[in-house]
């Protein structure tokens, strides 16, 4: 469920948590691509995936088993054009940790232009762990 007020953030359920959208970003994934086949591009895409999380440790990448699963089965279908990344931060801490702050997470997943972006991320989220997969960011002084 999605709680929008005027002035105010989108608000999204993860597990337990209440979570704040903080910035949505929808791009084309075939961009710059000038031809390949659908294997090539769900090789393409994995590498792309595995450079991003390796570059933010807190991103969860919806049906991520799936895409590594078709990329070896050398699935011939062409996978959903849109890549959508979301960042939604919360101010729910963890209890060992001292310091102020609050917690983050980033969320990717692929869609086709024709779903809302923000009615399928609070699908994604729902059902998700905040507190074993958002990474505790410090206030800076």
């Amino acid at each position: 469920m999605i709680r929008t007020r005027q002035g105010e953030l989108r608000s999204y359920q993860v597990g337990p948590v209440r979570a704040e959208l903080r910035a949505l970003t929808v791009s084309d994934d075939r961009e710059g691509m000038l031809e390949g086949t659908p294997h090539l591009h769900r090789r393409f895409r994995l590498m792309s995936i595995e450079k991003a999380m390796a570059r933010t440790p807190h991103l969860y990448v919806h049906d991520l088993d799936r895409i590594r699963a078709d990329a070896e089965k050398r699935v011939e279908e062409w996978l959903p054009r849109e890549a959508v990344q979301a960042r939604l931060t919360s101010w729910w801490t963890p209890e060992d940790v001292a310091a102020h702050g609050h917690t983050e997470l980033s969320v990717m997943w692929f869609q086709t232009a024709a779903h809302d972006p923000f009615a399928h991320l609070a699908t994604i989220v729902r059902p998700l762990d905040w507190t074993s997969l958002a990474q505790f960011v410090p206030f800076e002084e």
